[in-house]
């Protein structure tokens, strides 16, 4: 039997940017979530087209709408601290930047669920704590069901 939540991720600093829950790449995602979604929904996503799902609580009964897409990775680099100075000056720096490659940056991508910071809030959820998601849509409906502390 399969376990009745097969992705699971822990909640970190690095996995929560802005209002987005950050999910990295993995075959585990890939198989047990994205595989499961419909035609149009995965080439939505391979396209960089943002895809509506549901987020169902399962332990609340609650719903939530929101937006699963791919962001390049750069999206979830923290912000510098306002006034944070490097050791160059800001001229060089900006001399010195790489001009901005969409190729490239595309290789490095990460999956995102938004907006997800209010069910957090709203469940108390800490970070180091582990929630599961499953996928339970249909052929139209994208939908994951979302469990913290995680049922057997």
């Amino acid at each position: 039997m399969s376990h009745p939540w097969p992705f699971r991720m822990k909640l970190t600093t690095d996995g929560m940017r802005w209002d987005s829950l950050k999910i990295s790449p993995s075959k585990e995602f890939e198989e047990c979530v994205l595989g499961h979604m419909n035609e149009s929904s995965r080439k939505a996503l391979e396209s960089w087209i943002p895809v509506n799902i549901l987020i169902y609580d399962v332990d609340t009964c609650e719903t939530y709408d929101a937006k699963l897409s791919k962001k390049e990775s750069f999206w979830f680099d923290p912000m510098p601290v306002l006034g944070e100075c490097s050791s160059s000056s800001s001229k060089a720096d900006m001399r010195e930047t790489p001009c901005y490659n969409l190729d490239k940056a595309r290789k490095h991508f990460a999956y995102s669920i938004q907006p997800f910071r209010h069910i957090i809030r709203k469940r108390d959820l800490k970070y180091d704590q582990e929630i599961g998601l499953r996928y339970c849509g249909g052929e139209v409906l994208v939908a994951f069901e979302f469990s913290y502390p995680l049922h057997s």
